[in-house]
């Protein structure tokens, strides 16, 4: 008799389409950690635990973002954008937009960041990282919006 695989379910619900793609973004910054030499045999998550402890009773900045997937949902995250850039029902346009609204989210960047690295003014980065995050959230339909 077969043993039943149990295959993992990504639930889209839990977070916005802006919060996974933050969250994606978290993820990076920690797998980013887990090359090279770990210091004194620690692993990540201790490091993480250990900052943690280290910063209690010091207020949370606005913009710093807590990893909260795991190597699943960060799989999934990234299959998403991956088969968004290769669908070719996308026009041109629509993949710039996303991809504006995908950088602003993964890397954090403010929308004069954005709009100085591609070259473009402040109000039309803004204006396309809003067009970006409802073709996304309208092209999948598990995404959530606010």
């Amino acid at each position: 008799m077969n043993a039943a695989v149990k295959a993992e379910v990504m639930d889209w619900s839990k977070f916005t389409i802006e919060e996974w793609l933050k969250q994606y973004g978290a993820y990076i910054q920690i797998s980013r950690m887990k090359s090279g030499h770990e210091p004194d045999g620690l692993h990540v998550n201790q490091i993480y635990w250990l900052i943690l402890e280290n910063n209690k009773g010091v207020a949370p900045r606005k913009d710093q973002i807590i990893c909260q997937i795991n190597d699943f949902e960060a799989e999934q995250v990234r299959k998403l954008i991956v088969d968004f850039n290769k669908s070719t029902t996308v026009c041109v346009s629509a993949k710039v937009a996303v991809e504006i609204f995908i950088d602003k989210c993964i890397r954090g960047m403010s929308l004069r960041q954005l709009a100085h690295e591609r070259g473009m003014s402040k109000t039309s980065v803004e204006s396309m990282v809003f067009a970006g995050k409802f073709y996304l959230a309208g092209h999948d339909k598990r995404l959530k919006l606010d």
